[in-house]
């Protein structure tokens, strides 16, 4: 079942002519675009500091610093894996298209 504001949603849809459609699909497109630039702009800026962490890492105390964050804090960790792991499949998707 559907909500008020759910048929409303609908409803003003389907009222749009072809114009307002174009307009709203340019503006989706245009936003969309936008998200993209942005994220590709924050994954290179991370990349950056990531090389430079790697860099001064001392990697033994990192892998066990993790693996205690894991183990104390499961859920949030998935959630930030599966995150991180969507934002990747959206670059990499967005670099295929190109």
């Amino acid at each position: 079942m559907l909500s008020d504001k759910a048929k409303a949603a609908a409803a003003k849809i389907t009222s749009l002519n072809e114009g307002d459609l174009k307009s709203l699909s340019e503006s989706i497109r245009h936003e969309v675009e936008h998200a993209t630039h942005v994220l590709a702009e924050r994954a290179k800026e991370a990349e950056i500091k990531v090389r430079e962490f790697a860099d001064n890492a001392d990697f033994d105390k990192l892998g066990r610093d993790a693996r205690r964050t894991v183990e104390e804090h499961p859920v949030p960790t998935a959630l930030v894996a599966l995150g991180v792991g969507f934002a990747l499949g959206l670059l990499i998707a967005g670099t295929s298209r190109r």
